[in-house]
């Protein structure tokens, strides 16, 4: 069984670059730090960190070990949280988290009180993902799911989707665009493997592929000023450009003919009880959208 609080230590020191630092901030005196990562070392047979007087690093196997350690010192603080009595950790892909699920976080608090806050986690889709498998999260509201098995998703909403533009762009003077105008200007986001780049290819099949996608950015807002700046075209969810259309910033458009929205979903470990307070936060989600 590995310790955590081995991994604590290999952990900080790989962050602080040192044993003198990293017992700093363990609040350990050098050489404990130095026979918690020693133990760990035996335990799992191979060298962990390149001892260094100026800068420790770490080997092939420690680099390979750190997303581990820190998966499970993450998970065991939250079964911390979980078995005081305290956070609710829900995950959301950063547009949901952003411009769809706070309201829904206030009101978990103020129907069920001060002492039942949620800690919400936002990234994007595949690391949240990630988070839910390795047991950092409670639940999670997603933009996708790959039906990976020991959870279940339910429907919480089906979220319109825009073409966005500037206002000075060609498309701007039309309400919508014909599907065949996307392949004809350079698209910014909606990349392969993203929430927007399956729907996407759900929406075209195989032409998909063909698509001028411009620009791989990590965020909405990244994607709003690109398009500001004249760098091309995307289509994002309808309400994170609810201000920038109000203020004539962007133009929001259609897709003549198709009725474009993407599925949002809540996710959650099939052994959730029924009395949980994640399944009591998934419930008030999926009952505010009928499902």
């Amino acid at each position: 069984m590995l310790n955590l609080n081995q991994l604590k230590t290999f952990v900080a020191i790989v962050e602080a670059g040192g044993f003198r630092e990293a017992a700093g901030r363990l609040k350990i005196s050098q050489s404990t730090a130095s026979q918690q990562l020693q133990k760990l070392e035996d335990e799992l047979g191979a060298t962990l960190v390149v001892r260094d007087r100026v800068h420790s690093s770490p080997t092939a196997s420690g680099a390979r070990l750190l997303p581990f350690a820190r998966s499970l010192l993450n998970a065991a603080e939250h079964a911390h949280d979980v078995v005081a009595g305290g956070r609710l950790v829900v995950g959301a892909s950063s547009n949901i988290g952003i411009y769809l699920l706070q309201p829904f976080v206030a009101r978990y608090a103020r129907e069920h009180g001060a002492t039942n806050t949620i800690d919400l986690r936002i990234a994007p889709n595949p690391e949240i993902g990630e988070r839910l498998s390795n047991g950092e999260l409670d639940a999670a509201v997603m933009e996708w799911w790959d039906r990976r098995p020991g959870f279940s998703a339910r429907l919480w909403r089906q979220e319109p989707m825009v073409v966005i533009v500037a206002p000075d762009h060609r498309f701007a003077k039309h309400k919508a665009v014909k599907p065949e105008w996307l392949f004809e200007e350079a698209m910014v986001g909606g990349e392969a493997g993203t929430g927007t780049g399956m729907l996407l290819q759900k929406i075209f099949g195989r032409r998909a592929a063909n698509l001028p996608v411009a620009m791989t950015l990590g965020s909405t807002e990244a994607v709003k000023a690109a398009v500001r700046a004249g760098l091309g075209i995307s289509l994002v969810f309808a309400s994170a450009v609810e201000s920038e259309v109000r203020t004539g910033a962007l133009r929001a458009l259609t897709i003549s003919g198709i009725k474009v929205q993407k599925d949002l979903y809540v996710i959650e470990p099939e052994d959730t009880p029924p009395l949980s307070p994640s399944h009591s936060f998934s419930r008030m989600l999926t009952a505010s959208s009928g499902g």
